[in-house]
């Protein structure tokens, strides 16, 4: 039998987080948790498309790093497949110019909202919340 406990972590909203920084994986992951949304975490990895594909999460966020082409390459493989390219996209970078364009290519990204680094938190839970709702 499940318990309470069990059964309100397995209703909460699912938030899958992409990001290279491990530490900044952490503090995503606590502030996730502590807000009562189930976070996975990774770093950019080739399974992370196959991860998002079997958990279909409520939200993805992806941050869109100087000099590497993963993230992009995600944002475009998640939007080209029927399943995962309704599932709402936040993207963060300390690159206004990647937010531009990410958030400016609705049809090859997908993006549904940014939040800039440095963040400020509460805009990014106002995001988080305004994507998905509050747990």
């Amino acid at each position: 039998m499940i318990s309470s406990d069990e059964q309100r972590r397995m209703q909460r909203k699912h938030i899958f987080i992409v990001n290279g920084d491990p530490h900044f994986l952490e503090l995503l992951r606590e502030l996730f948790q502590d807000e009562r949304y189930n976070v996975t975490t990774t770093n950019f990895v080739p399974e992370t498309f196959d991860q998002i594909e079997a958990l279909k999460p409520e939200l993805i966020i992806i941050d869109l790093v100087i000099g590497e082409q993963a993230g992009w390459e995600l944002l475009a493989q998640l939007q080209d497949d029927a399943v995962t390219a309704k599932i709402p996209v936040l993207v963060t970078s300390t690159n206004d110019e990647y937010l531009h364009i990410a958030t400016s290519n609705q049809e090859r990204y997908g993006v549904d909202a940014y939040v800039s680094k440095p963040m400020d938190i509460e805009a990014l839970l106002d995001h988080v919340h305004g994507l998905v709702g509050q747990p």
